[in-house]
């Protein structure tokens, strides 16, 4: 069973899809690392777990855009056909 019809559609998933692949797997990890390290202090900000977690969510996400963005930046630069 092949998964992609010809090397183009191969090629498209690559540029397209594995960056999502790539930011939900990695998700998991930055909301850790952003957790422990602002956890804390918002939470005696706030007083609340939840709004501790949306915050810590919508940073994660943004994290994740900005650096999805930056790394397909890099390697358009490394792998663009105009050298």
């Amino acid at each position: 069973m092949k998964l992609f019809a010809d090397f183009e559609t191969k090629k498209r998933f690559m540029k397209t899809g594995l960056p999502l692949i790539v930011g939900l797997a990695w998700s998991p990890i930055i909301w850790i690392v952003v957790m422990a390290t602002l956890g804390q202090g918002v939470f005696v900000l706030t007083g609340s777990w939840f709004v501790v977690h949306a915050i810590t969510i919508v940073i994660t996400v943004l994290l994740i855009a900005l650096l999805l963005r930056v790394f397909m930046r890099i390697g358009n630069r490394f792998y663009s056909e105009e050298r």
